[in-house]
């Protein structure tokens, strides 16, 4: 059954020589409970991109032992994260200006659920390379929460 819910996503990156930097975004969502036991979670998301907006619908995946996420993005950019702890991650980031190869080491992983039913957080801290070099490092925190009434 397909669910109503509100997700709120938080990134935080450190990169050498500049201030950390925080994005959160706040979106109405849909939470389903998958057949093989996963979660799944789709929610659009805007982003100020400094030039335009960045227009993202992301599908999260959830693994049923709350051990591991996937997030595949499809829009103006594209790519498909894998978060596991002591992992690493080969993806490929399409953006409207050309393709990068990027890595995902994941450091920790996090899954709980809250008291309602449908509330729930993940949280992954990852680092982000690029031809052998670290670009970030980085967190993603989602909150998921049962939508009040709509």
């Amino acid at each position: 059954m397909r669910k109503n819910v509100d997700v709120n996503v938080t990134g935080i990156h450190s990169r050498p020589g500049e201030p950390t930097e925080k994005i959160f975004t706040s979106s109405s969502g849909i939470y389903e409970d998958m057949s093989d036991g996963r979660r799944l979670v789709e929610y659009d998301e805007e982003q100020d991109a400094g030039n335009g907006v960045v227009k993202v619908h992301n599908k999260v995946f959830i693994a049923s032992d709350g051990k591991s996420m996937e997030i595949i993005r499809n829009g103006d950019t594209k790519n498909k994260l894998k978060f596991c702890e002591d992992h690493e991650y080969n993806t490929e980031y399409l953006t409207p200006y050309g393709a990068m190869s990027m890595k995902i080491i994941t450091s920790n992983f996090d899954f709980s659920s809250g008291r309602k039913e449908n509330d729930m957080k993940v949280m992954a801290e990852y680092a982000l390379e690029m031809e052998g070099q670290v670009l970030s490092d980085s967190m993603i925190i989602i909150e998921i929460k049962s939508a009040e009434t709509r």
